[in-house]
């Protein structure tokens, strides 16, 4: 096992947290019934030594270790070809209300260095500490459709709905869902909800594509939002 704390998801360098439930040694303290019911990591019983230690890594270090940390690994990372230069959050797991502060600030200190990044969450006190950022973006996740864009309208910032059956997540802003992604394929979408264009998932494009562009691309070079 390597001492990352930042792992590839495709050719995302990622922050993975062990699934589950507190109990069960996981990360998922807000998880919901359907989500625990549907999740594609396999179960509790497939968590790796990786998503352990860094988890761990989270728990038993200071703001600065763990910020240190993560630039050196991303720096590793990003050098090999192919790799996109963003950061993706909770890849799996999730943040647990131990970690709350200290994320947060993680998030918004890598945000000032001009690290891109983006993920999902179900914990609605770290999204709300979250300012819109044009490159950072946590989306919320929510299982009512319905509630998840009363709640991006509310706030004016992104909220997620997993659509179980097909294994996509419906990214929302401002009430409307923009783009439906399930890590390897994207669709975005028009104003009226319908698919103008199908991709293979690539979070880089998203976040340097030019407004000038954003007819085709996501939030006009501001990522999925």
């Amino acid at each position: 096992m390597d001492n990352r704390i930042l792992h590839l998801d495709s050719d995302i360098p990622s922050v993975f947290f062990p699934i589950g439930r507190l109990s069960e040694g996981g990360s998922c303290e807000f998880a919901s019934e359907l989500c625990t019911a549907h999740c594609p990591s396999g179960g509790v019983e497939e968590v790796t030594e990786g998503e352990k230690f860094t988890y761990n890594y989270f728990r038993k270090h200071g703001f600065k270790a763990i910020l240190k940390k993560i630039l050196v690994d991303f720096s590793v990372l990003t050098n090999l070809p192919r790799n996109d230069k963003v950061i993706q959050w909770f890849a799996w797991g999730d943040c647990t209300q131990e970690l709350t502060e200290k994320i947060s600030i993680l998030m918004l200190r890598i945000r000032d260095i001009g690290i891109p990044k983006y993920g999902f969450t179900r914990n609605k006190m770290l999204w709300e500490m979250i300012p819109k950022s044009e490159i950072l973006t946590i989306g919320l996740s929510i299982d009512d459709l319905d509630e998840a864009r009363r709640v991006s309208v509310a706030s004016g910032k992104m909220t997620a709905h997993p659509d179980y059956d097909s294994s996509y997540a419906e990214m929302i802003f401002d009430g409307r869902i923009v783009a439906r992604c399930n890590g390897w394929w994207c669709k975005i979408l028009d104003t009226s909800e319908k698919v103008i264009i199908e991709r293979e998932s690539n979070c880089t494009t998203c976040f340097k594509t030019s407004k000038k562009d954003s007819n085709v691309n996501l939030g006009g070079g501001r990522g999925c939002w």
